[in-house]
């Protein structure tokens, strides 16, 4: 321990003496140890952290898929009747249920606001292993269809909302214009699906809703000693035999299933991924620059290293002592670390965008925390153990003869500070190439044409009661007088209604069949996708009818029913022949047909609908007023600010009707610019690591090139005394730094290369062996790299001969 402690006073005592040197190795080290404990903090929250349920690892989502599709893992839904087959059947499914998020109208006294909220089944807390505060969840008669309107609320909900009443249970709030009675209260901190606040029984409609009509997720629990693997083999099996006993509704139908963890995370996790590897190599970049420090550093201390062996310290003793130093180092760099990743947190959460999941997760916690105290281990390993043990073998007899002026084991300092420039600059390549790609694949995607014109639009969203709205008509009287009092609105041109806006997330699908061919089998239908617009949409959106006509106001209910199909359908559904004028029946639940075909009327360009990095899908519009869907979203263009165009809309819904509130209100901008947010997000935080490796590897390239220039100022005297020309000076110079550097760009690249495949899930409309990119960052990279040569080089040239001599 004294031994330590003496150690210790002389590390810190030898570390102020030096201070430049050790502010430059503590805020390298602490920038890389908070840069890689901030990705880390945020990967934990979103991808490692369980979820805040008991038992976590065994809740599922279940779903049906294709056979085809069984092995993606991303989710979906599954029709009621066949969630209760399963229920019935699978023995490594302890539990299930089944829910449907949505905006619930709640009206109160003091008006009628939107509430994130669920449809669920009574087994929906059991799943989660979560009891209610109070009360009860919901009966099977509350759940049956036409049963007793019931509710469960949050626990924030009742504080906020409702006063912390103590009598709330029993009591009746409006929902969707019904009155329901609350008969509990949910835990606090409980807020699945997406926050809800309120949940109502589903009292699915099987017989008009049946097992074509899939509009509900399922969670699940497995069993005790149930596997994930075998309960996907048990639902593929359960799907055969349903497929066997149903096949109008569930040919080519087949179950899968993925922890909730899984699902909930989706398509972020490659992403997270590659950028937690990438902050990484910053840090190993910082630690190969901080090693290159030492080992420069090594030669003035050549001489104290000497004497202390001299007077009888052995080599253990040295390493020690150097280690002692390093350690230090790393900790005073690990605590400052530690305070910018808890900034680095907070700014990467405010910047994050809203459709990463789980951001209100990301945070330090104790796992962090011995993460980065990891962190200063590794560092230590990394960027001191090597130069220790170059330093602790020190050449006594030289190191005295010379003063400390000579180097210390010459060859192998050389070759290690070789060894790290390589590593700095294969690191820095590889991060500058996932940073060019990112580049080229944003540029990509933000020059996409949607397809429409989302300049100008306001647009929000209505959702009619069935209580105050059972039949269609009355829906479409309603819209309609909305429609007319919003033209009303000074600087609006254009007011148009739509079920599904392109880049809503509102996306609807069916099958159809042509009446003037064969009954295709069951299963072989083809799809498409389908949204519900009126006559002014087309116009609205700026989205061009290449053949026959748009919708008109006559075609409403009881009229011939019509629709509009895209190109796309017309390509894959219509090959050499016009579309125009034929007639499809549309299943928009499977096994449900329309009673009457409908006619094509036209055939309009394809939009994006479902993103900008998807293709376009074929897709089907049929005309709202012989729709009457409850949930339209209303389409504003004009000239003015969008929030006084919301502001007014609101007014002319609420003289309408007082209770109906107005949802996801926004620009249409929006829309497209949270395709892009993501992959922006990403390309800030690999272009900001790039940057930080491509200095700190030209700061490290220039640090060790004008080393070896004053340890080779003696000899550039004499070559220039015997005639040697600046220019070969200069090349002899260069050449010092350009031999690792070239070195690092050719094994990087290859490293770059080996791992493409890493950045496929990232990247649109490029490979992720692009040849431009390819190409063009080792020339970047080679001309950074130049340029920090080029100083030192220079200053060489420069050097007076006689000046030179004499240094020696």
């Amino acid at each position: 321990m004294d031994v330590l402690r003496q150690d210790l006073r002389y590390a810190i005592r030898s570390l102020s003496m030096r201070r430049s040197f050790t502010i430059i190795a503590v805020l390298t080290l602490a920038l890389g140890i908070g840069a890689t404990t901030s990705i880390f903090s945020v990967v934990r929250g979103i991808l490692l952290r369980p979820l805040a349920y008991p038992e976590s690892d065994r809740i599922l989502m279940i779903w049906e898929t294709s056979p085809e599709d069984a092995a993606r893992l991303d989710g979906g839904m599954l029709s009621h009747p066949d969630f209760q087959d399963i229920q019935t059947d699978a023995t490594t499914i302890e539990s299930m249920a089944q829910y449907s998020g949505s905006n619930l109208t709640v009206s109160t006294d003091e008006g009628a606001e939107l509430v994130r909220g669920a449809r669920i089944t009574p087994a929906f807390f059991r799943v989660f292993r979560t009891p209610l505060e109070s009360g009860r969840p919901f009966t099977d008669v509350e759940d049956a269809r036409g049963g007793p309107k019931a509710a469960i609320i949050s626990d924030g909900y009742w504080r906020e909302k409702l006063g912390a009443k103590a009598d709330v249970l029993g009591s009746t709030i409006r929902i969707s214009g019904e009155p329901h009675t609350i008969v509990g209260i949910a835990a606090p901190g409980f807020a699945f699906p997406e926050n809800a606040r309120v949940w109502i029984a589903s009292q699915n409609d099987d017989e008009g809703c049946g097992r074509g009509c899939v509009v509900r997720q399922t969670v699940a629990r497995l069993s005790d000693g149930a596997t994930l693997g075998a309960s996907r083999a048990e639902l593929a099996s359960i799907g055969t035999r349903l497929e066997e006993a149903f096949p109008d509704t569930n040919t080519r139908k087949t179950f899968t299933t993925a922890l909730l963890r899984d699902v909930i995370v989706g398509d972020v996790r490659p992403a997270l991924w590659v950028m937690l590897g990438a902050v990484i190599m910053v840090l190993l970049i910082a630690c190969a620059n901080v090693a290159n420090l030492l080992l420069v550093r090594g030669r003035a201390r050549a001489a104290e290293i000497a004497v202390r062996a001299t007077l009888g310290a052995d080599r253990g003793r040295l390493l020690a002592q150097l280690l002692t130093e390093s350690v230090l180092l790393a900790l005073v760099a690990g605590i400052a670390g530690v305070v910018l990743a808890a900034w680095g947190v907070d700014m990467l959460v405010t910047l994050a965008p809203s459709n990463i999941p789980r951001l209100d997760e990301v945070g330090l916690d104790a796992t962090t925390l011995l993460f980065a105290a990891g962190m200063v281990a590794a560092t230590v390993a990394l960027f001191g153990l090597t130069p220790s043990l170059h330093l602790s073998r020190v050449d006594l007899s030289e190191a005295l003869r010379t003063g400390g002026r000579g180097e210390v084991n010459a060859g192998g300092l050389r070759f290690g500070r070789s060894a790290f420039l390589v590593t700095e600059v294969a690191l820095s390549v590889m991060l500058l190439l996932a940073a060019g790609l990112m580049v080229r694949s944003l540029v990509r995607m933000s020059r996409v044409d949607a397809g429409f014109e989302p300049g100008g639009v306001t647009l929000f969203r209505l959702s009619l009661p069935d209580a105050r709205y059972p039949e269609p008509e009355q829906v479409v009287q309603f819209v309609d007088r909305v429609r007319e009092g919003i033209a009303a609105i000074p600087g609006v041109e254009d007011v148009a209604i739509m079920v599904g806006p392109p880049l809503s997330n509102v996306n609807m699908f069916g099958n159809f069949t042509r009446p003037d061919r064969p009954e295709p089998g069951p299963g072989e239908e083809p799809s498409i996708d389908y949204r519900i617009v009126d006559a002014e949409a087309m116009q609205l959106l700026r989205i061009p009818v290449v053949a026959g006509r748009t919708f008109t106001a006559s075609d409403r209910h009881g009229s011939s029913p019509v629709a509009l199909i895209s190109a796309e359908a017309a390509r894959r559904y219509f090959p050499g022949e016009d579309p125009v004028g034929r007639q499809i029946r549309l299943s928009i639940s499977a096994g449900f047909p329309e009673d009457q075909p409908r006619t094509i009327v036209g055939v309009f360009t394809d939009p994006h609908s479902n993103g900008l990095t998807t293709a376009a899908p074929p897709a089907v519009y049929i005309p709202y007023a012989q729709s009457g869907a409850s949930f339209p979203h209303v389409l504003i263009r004009g000239r003015g600010d969008a929030g006084q165009f919301i502001a007014s809309a609101r007014n002319v819904v609420q003289s309408l009707d007082p209770e109906m509130p107005l949802a996801q209100a926004g620009v249409m901008e929006e829309f497209v610019s949270r395709q892009l947010a993501q992959p922006r997000f990403y390309l800030v935080l690999l272009g900001l690591f790039a940057f930080l490796a491509v200095v700190l590897a030209a700061v490290g390239m220039y640090g060790v090139v004008a080393y070896a220039v004053a340890r080779r100022t003696r000899e550039i005297g004499v070559r220039m005394a015997l005639g040697a020309r600046v220019q070969e000076v200069i090349r002899l110079v260069l050449w010092q730094g350009l031999r690792p550097a070239f070195g690092g760009i050719v094994i990087g690249t290859l490293a770059a290369l080996a791992g493409s495949r890493l950045m496929r899930s990232l990247l649109f409309g490029i490979a992720p062996t692009d040849p431009l990119t390819y190409i063009a960052v080792p020339l970047v990279l080679g001309t950074v790299v130049l340029a920090a040569c080029a100083i030192p080089a220079r200053r060489a040239s420069r050097i007076p001969p006689a000046t030179a001599l004499r240094s020696e």
